[in-house]
């Protein structure tokens, strides 16, 4: 199985990603970037990525499993801005990737967000944040809650990647 981790910039979609990698033998592909090029250029997934965006996610989904050779899987981490309905998680669940929200009260998103950027990219404020999470609220839909699970929780603690994992059923 490979896995898309989506949700809102702050939540650790990275840090999960490179968790994944490191305990549960995952290759964690990074396609969020902020200080270098485009993670699909880099790792040489445009075309395929651009088939996807046309609705035809069999090349993405061989490349992955070509790349997961000696892994359980792959797991992609997006941008903020990358949003995927319903519809397309079922499409791509027919293609063995999975879909999987990571989120978190906004606050709290975009209080780890500014904190740990400030030094390197110091203009990325709330401001910023809300410009780059446009699908936050959609994100949060009842209709995603399958696909979905707290990575921080009310009082702004981040949860163990052994319970996210545990949340969105990732063994």
């Amino acid at each position: 199985m490979h896995y898309f981790l989506l949700g809102p910039s702050g939540v650790g979609k990275t840090y999960f990603g490179n968790w994944l990698q490191a305990n549960r033998q995952y290759l964690h592909i990074l396609i969020d970037r902020p200080d270098e090029q485009d993670g699909l250029d880099v790792e040489n997934l445009r075309e395929p990525w651009n088939k996807l965006k046309q609705g035809n996610p069999a090349p993405f989904a061989d490349e992955l499993q070509e790349r997961a050779k000696t892994k359980k899987g792959c797991v992609l981490t997006f941008w903020s801005i990358i949003f995927c309905p319903l519809d397309g998680i079922k499409l791509l669940a027919k293609h063995n990737i999975a879909v999987k929200y990571l989120y978190g009260p906004k606050k709290f998103c975009i209080k780890t967000f500014v904190d740990r950027d400030k030094e390197k990219l110091p203009k990325r404020d709330g401001a910023f944040w809300h410009n780059v999470n446009p699908y936050y609220e959609e994100m949060g839909a009842d209709e995603l809650a399958p696909y979905r699970a707290d990575a921080i929780n009310s009082l702004g603690e981040r949860l163990s990647p052994e319970k996210i994992a545990k949340r969105l059923g990732i063994s």
